[in-house]
């Protein structure tokens, strides 16, 4: 028998807002929850960056150097890729590489802002680095360097796609010790209505499927904000 309780549990609650005569439903406050999280970050990033950041995770830090020692260890020089693919619209491949290429073309970017900005879990550059971040990995927390593959290893080079004829970067991810432990293979093609883009990062083999499904979320979310930096700034 069910009772008034549990068809009262069961329907689902709904909020409407109402400010000075104006009606919104839930996903308006979604919006300015998600903004209100931004300028939040944002302020706190500024606040502690730098070295105290670091001072401040150096333990998590730690941790998560042993972590991707480990996975290298366990690969055997073999690897898997976490892939995330755009259509872009109104934005050609072409001046995205463009974009990419004055911003990073060295694997630093020129304005820090859109690197530590472009994602939540972009923590801070470190700075004694000429190009590299801190960031969550696998759930680890990575310190890691850029630099810039003019060659790559034959079983890395393998995931290149010739149908993007575009290279946005090829770069060598590498540990405080110089292991390397990932690289980054970014690639875009020109359509007729802007571009199809593929960004990927080349893991360790022994990459756990969750760390993979994870980085594919995590290049979707800083992609997107590259991809819009892009063209805002071609317009």
């Amino acid at each position: 028998m069910t009772s008034k309780a549990d068809v009262r549990q069961s329907v689902p609650v709904t909020v409407d807002v109402h400010t000075m005569g104006r009606s919104f439903d839930e996903s308006a406050v979604d919006r300015w929850e998600l903004n209100a999280a931004r300028r939040a970050l944002r302020n706190l990033k500024n606040v502690a960056g730098g070295q105290v950041m670091m001072d401040l995770l150096g333990e998590q830090i730690d941790d998560g150097d042993r972590y991707h020692k480990e996975l290298v260890a366990a690969s055997g020089g073999t690897f898997r890729e976490s892939r995330t693919e755009f259509t872009v619209r109104g934005l050609s491949g072409t001046r995205l590489a463009e974009w990419f290429g004055a911003q990073a073309g060295t694997g630093r970017f020129q304005d820090k802002s859109l690197l530590v900005n472009a994602h939540p879990e972009h923590y801070v550059e470190p700075p004694a680095y000429t190009g590299g971040m801190v960031e969550t990995i696998g759930g680890h927390l990575t310190r890691f360097k850029v630099s810039v593959a003019r060659e790559l290893p034959a079983a890395v080079s393998a995931y290149l796609d010739a149908s993007y004829p575009v290279t946005l970067m090829n770069a060598r991810l590498g540990l405080d010790d110089g292991t390397t432990f990932a690289y980054c293979l970014h690639q875009a093609r020109d359509t007729d209505t802007g571009a199809d883009v593929v960004v990927r990062v080349i893991y360790p083999s022994a990459a756990p499927d969750s760390m993979i499904e994870g980085h594919c979320e995590h290049l979707a979310i800083e992609f997107r904000s590259w991809i819009r930096n892009a063209a805002a700034a071609t317009r």
